[in-house]
Order: structure tokens, then sequence, then C-alpha cells
């Protein structure tokens, strides 16, 4: 695959992470998580490269259909998106930051799912629920992981 194609997330991949349907092993949501709809191949290959296999389950992603590769036109790249337009192109938005609870939070973050899935799939929605769902873990459950939850959600997002 060109290392310069942006890989985005088809909607079978969309759906597996609102959904999970455990069609892809739980190793592999988080790559799946990973893809944003900004970042070529390349530049996900070079940031991951210390994961073990990486490469061969992000191939996997996309020979299974949870992944498309796009090509890029021109000198656009994904940083010409804008937030709202990349999130709307991504959609990762409620189903990503789900994930990210049962990930990080594990039986603890039933009340921050509970308010993600309450939330509408808008991008301003999101941001604001992200902060006071923070703010929840905070007070409940733990400051460090409060604050991962705020890092890894905003890149999410981003």
């Amino acid at each position: 695959m060109e290392n310069a194609a942006l890989l985005v997330k088809t909607d079978k991949g969309v759906a597996e992470l609102a959904q999970r349907s455990d069609a892809v092993p739980q190793k592999l949501r988080a790559i799946l998580i990973m893809v944003d709809g900004k970042t070529q191949w390349g530049e996900l290959l070079n940031r991951y490269s210390g994961l073990p296999e990486f490469s061969e389950q992000l191939a996997w992603l996309v020979d299974n259909g949870y992944v498309q590769a796009v090509a890029q036109s021109g000198a656009a790249t994904g940083n010409d998106v804008s937030h709202q337009e990349a999130f709307a192109t991504t959609a990762t938005g409620r189903a990503g930051l789900i994930e990210l609870a049962h990930h990080l939070l594990g039986e603890h973050g039933h009340n921050v799912v509970q308010r993600l899935q309450e939330t509408e799939d808008a991008y301003d929605a999101l941001l604001q629920t992200l902060e006071r769902c923070c703010k929840l873990i905070r007070l409940s459950i733990d400051e460090s992981k409060a604050e991962q939850f705020r890092t890894q959600g905003i890149k999410l997002l981003a």
C-alpha cells in the first residue's frame, strides 16, 4: 500500500465500534480507533512501529473492509480539513469515546458510557460531554484516568 494513502474508517468499521459485534478482535479494535481519517498509512506505521504486528493488523482491517485507503489529490492533506469536517468524515465520535471509556475504565465506566450514549453525534456536543465525563471520572474514579480520558478523547475527536 502507498505510504501517502489516507486511512479512513468505512461504514462497517464505524458500525463495529458502535455495536461491538465482536467481529474484530479486541487488540484490533484499538487500532481501528487510531484510524482518524487524517493520518496517512506510512505515518501510522511509523508512529506505532513499536507495537508487535501493527502493520499486519492494520492490513487485516483494510483487507476485511473496516478501513480503507483513500488517495490524496494534489497538495491536499487531511490537515486541510476543519475539525467538524474531519469528525464527519471519520465518524468516530461517540463510538470511539465509548470504546475508550470501556477500555480505560472497565466496569467503573458505566456512568460515563451512559452519558456518551445520550449525547448527540455532533462535534461540539461530544466535546462538552467529554469535559463533563472527565470531571465525573476525576471525582468518582481517579484523577490520572480522567486526564488519560481527556487526552485520548481529544485525539479521537481532533
